[in-house]
């Protein structure tokens, strides 16, 4: 892939539908809808032509744009030790904590998250038989992780009787993206520089909901103004750390993002990588 012009892709937006009835709050259902019973209420579109950028070479600060690449040391990583959650707590997560508060100045990081994700050879189709129950397959629809009001009601739940004094400081939500093994050239994660979106018109309010909850994000709508970015052949030594919310500017750097396909240029090698969610206090 070439780093000095926008790498070419089609992104996945929500489909602007004036048949929809404003009423009715956007869903979808993450689990089997019963018998005639729609899985979602909402289309997705795919958009093409989306000019995507090197996030290495942009210049943009975590300051202002919400989003930032630092380093982290993987010498003693491998793909297989992922697979073992108490090795992700006692020797991931650590020294990804080093790493972020070295990158972004902040003092403490709180895990409250993380995923791992193994693309099944058949995504984004599923082979007959196929359920990909165990494994998180990659997002492709533009999205926020979360709305104020989903992580006001997450709050408690994160600190208990210790709110009021975790909160007492200025804190972010962010999420740290990496892939387990690199160069990643298989739907690599790409972002939305929050200073390109209209959150007024850009922006809605979905509830994703699973069995036994139902958890508010934001979906996104095409606007030819979104500047987007993306790491090329990002390593297992790089994180991409971006914003969600920040107690001072609130969503104002919340940052859209989404895999997409790389096409031919794709090393057809299918992507693993961990998701970390956390909250940075300063």
């Amino acid at each position: 892939m070439t780093v000095d012009k926008p790498f070419v892709a089609t992104v996945r937006y929500v489909k602007r539908d004036k048949k929809n009835d404003s009423s009715v709050k956007p869903y979808i259902l993450h689990y089997a809808a019963p018998k005639d019973f729609p899985q979602n209420n909402f289309a997705i579109e795919p958009v093409n032509g989306i000019g995507i950028h090197s996030l290495r070479t942009a210049g943009l600060s975590y300051e202002d744009h919400g989003m930032t690449i630092t380093s982290i040391d993987d010498s003693n990583m491998q793909p297989k030790d992922f697979d073992d959650d108490d090795w992700i707590e006692s020797h991931y997560l650590p020294k990804l904590h080093d790493a972020v508060c070295l990158a972004l100045g902040a003092k403490e990081m709180t895990v409250f998250d993380w995923m791992l994700r193994k693309r099944s050879r058949s995504f984004p189709k599923r082979a007959e038989g196929e359920e990909n129950v165990d494994d998180h397959q990659p997002s492709l629809s533009a999205h926020i992780d979360y709305t104020e009001a989903e992580l006001n009601s997450r709050v408690d739940a994160y600190f208990g009787s210790k709110k009021d004094e975790m909160l007492s400081r200025r804190y972010q939500v962010i999420n740290i993206w990496k892939p387990l093994l690199g160069p990643c050239r298989d739907f690599p994660l790409a972002f939305i520089d929050p200073t390109t979106v209209d959150t007024e018109n850009d922006l809605v309010k979905v509830d994703e909901v699973f069995p036994t909850v139902a958890n508010e994000v934001f979906q996104v709508y095409s606007n030819p103004n979104h500047r987007w970015y993306y790491v090329p052949d990002q390593l297992a030594s790089e994180v991409v750390i971006f914003n969600a919310y920040d107690s001072v500017k609130g969503q104002q750097l919340a940052v859209p993002h989404c895999s997409f396909d790389c096409g031919e240029a794709g090393s057809g090698i299918p992507r693993q990588s961990i998701e970390v969610r956390a909250f940075v206090f300063y």
